[in-house]
């Protein structure tokens, strides 16, 4: 089935043939070569539409969803914090079942971690990239204290951003003290 689009020009072609005077008509090739300049056009802006769609990505989530003090930690080895309690989620990158940010589109971003010392008196955590480290937080004032960090990071499509806690430490939260966040500066 043709879209609505292409019937409106083609009677629109049609329309024009028959009101024209002779010395004006507009040919079949014509009609033809007009059709596909249009079409070639509407196929440019649903692109970019969609590419629109794509470049507003921005999320943010804190690290539980209770209103009360909630401890995680000390576990005995490298733990992947999942902020489950979702403020922001454009473009629905982030996903609070895993705590995994995947990077839809190519490009800058700006990343976001801050965390709030538990119960064992030392936060130390990592912002990974595809397991990677790119920046952490320290913190050995008490429960309590809190550290942060950012970055502006490159992505490709696809690339996976999370949060881990080192083993022997803990974080803890409480109406939203300890997030995740980041959202796309600008496509490459």
């Amino acid at each position: 089935m043709l879209p609505s689009w292409v019937l409106v020009v083609l009677v629109v072609c049609g329309v024009v043939r028959v009101t024209f005077s002779e010395p004006q008509k507009i040919s079949a090739e014509q009609c033809r070569v007009l059709l596909q300049q249009l079409t070639t056009r509407v196929e440019k802006l649903e692109k970019a539409r969609e590419d629109r769609g794509k470049s507003q990505v921005a999320f943010s989530a804190s690290l539980v969803t209770a209103e009360q003090e909630t401890h995680h930690g000390p576990f005995d080895n490298d733990t992947a914090l999942v902020f489950k309690r979702v403020t922001t989620n454009i473009g629905n990158a982030y996903n609070p079942d895993t705590g995994v940010f995947t990077a839809p589109v190519k490009g800058l971003y700006y990343v976001r971690f801050t965390g709030a010392v538990g119960n064992s008196g030392t936060l130390n955590a990592a912002l990974l990239k595809n397991g990677e480290n790119m920046f952490a937080i320290y913190d050995s004032r008490g429960p309590h204290g809190s550290s942060s960090n950012s970055m502006a990071l490159v992505l490709e499509e696809g690339d996976r951003l999370w949060v881990v806690l080192w083993p022997r430490r803990s974080i803890f939260d409480r109406t939203q003290l300890s997030t995740f966040s980041g959202f796309l500066v600008f496509p490459m």
